[in-house]
């Protein structure tokens, strides 16, 4: 199973669940709706990995997503991609405080400092804590919205970051990581595979 997390005020009907989709046509794809407040969005998705029959292989993440899936990679110890992640979103979303809107069902909601709280502590929580060897960063340089010089400096000796000069916030051209994805993936499994036979 791959889990793959959108970001702030996106859903799970989006271009990276459509990608996975199309490069692992055989893996069961799990991309759900998540709710806004960030404690409920990571029960949403232990929820999601607890109750699957099939063993969770790899976490892909974008923006706030990035951070959860980083915050997933701690905890399962499992390979996380993470597309233009927010590295430190508390900061990133102190301006949304408010009556916020999906951006792509139109559903309200509202986003509160007790949020951003609450993403503070999730990043005391996880920084530097997972295996460097499981974190595959990447980055556009054209990120409109957030600061790419904040992932360079946070990912440079933790981890794998791979910087691309375009593709903006939204990460076009996802199909340039298709030969990469596929590789953590591979890599991944056969890790379990090994596991298996040698318990």
């Amino acid at each position: 199973m791959i889990l793959n997390i959108h970001g702030f005020r996106s859903c799970g009907n989006n271009a990276k669940a459509a990608f996975l989709r199309d490069l692992f046509p055989g893996v069961r794809i799990v991309s759900p709706n998540l709710p806004l407040p960030p404690r409920k969005a990571l029960e949403a998705l232990e929820k999601e990995i607890e109750r699957s029959a099939e063993r969770l292989e790899m976490v892909v993440g974008s923006s706030l997503g990035g951070f959860y899936a980083y915050a997933l990679c701690c905890r399962y110890r499992v390979p996380a991609v993470l597309l233009n992640p927010a590295v430190v979103p508390f900061v990133h979303l102190a301006e949304a405080i408010g009556r916020v809107e999906n951006a792509y069902t139109g559903e309200p909601g509202i986003w509160t400092s007790e949020d951003c709280l609450a993403l503070k502590e999730i990043f005391c929580e996880t920084a530097y804590r997972a295996e460097g060897s499981l974190v595959h960063v990447f980055l556009t340089a054209d990120d409109e919205v957030l600061e790419p010089r904040l992932t360079r400096a946070f990912f440079r000796f933790h981890g794998r970051l791979v910087e691309l000069p375009w593709g903006t916030h939204r990460f076009e051209g996802l199909n340039r990581l298709s030969g990469e994805i596929r590789s953590i993936y591979e890599a991944a499994r056969k890790t379990t595979r090994r596991g298996e036979l040698g318990g």
